[in-house]
């Protein structure tokens, strides 16, 4: 099954699809629609394997002591893992959903552009995991999120 058609398909009318454009086109333009947009993240690389997006410092993600808020971290892990997971749903009609999630925070990052670079650790039947490392400009991991999804039957 096609990870395009799958989320093209599967996308709630309240949500704009572009006609013409690859997975991770449109994948950035439905974050752009949503809570993750908040974020201001933008994909890099998509893939099934491993993926990469970028989160510029901005207000929109900064706590009130001045340093990129966590959730910002969470939120961008999550969303990137989710997006990869995609590509492990086989059968129409099915979808993912995050099971348990947990994130480690290793520095503060204040005023740089944060690298997340999520990779799949492991598929087992119906279940999917993944890790989310989150780098500062420095190449100096700030935080390590896992999360993993079920792949199920929509309803």
């Amino acid at each position: 099954m096609k990870v395009l058609d799958l989320i093209n398909n599967n996308t709630p009318p309240i949500f704009t699809l572009l006609a013409d454009c690859t997975y991770a086109e449109q994948a950035q333009h439905l974050i752009d629609q949503s809570h993750a947009g908040a974020t201001n993240m933008k994909i890099l690389t998509l893939e099934a394997e491993s993926s990469e997006a970028d989160i510029p410092y901005a207000m929109s993600n900064r706590a009130l002591h001045g340093f990129m808020h966590g959730g910002s971290f969470f939120t961008v892990g999550d969303t990137l893992t989710a997006l990869m997971a995609v590509f492990q749903v086989e059968k129409e009609g099915e979808t993912t959903l995050t099971m348990d999630a947990n994130i480690r925070y290793l520095r503060p990052v204040r005023t740089e552009t944060v690298r997340a670079k999520a990779r799949l650790v492991s598929k087992e039947g119906k279940q999917v995991s993944y890790v989310c490392d989150f780098f500062n400009e420095d190449g100096k991991r700030a935080a390590q999120a896992k999360y993993r999804y079920v792949i199920t039957q929509a309803r």
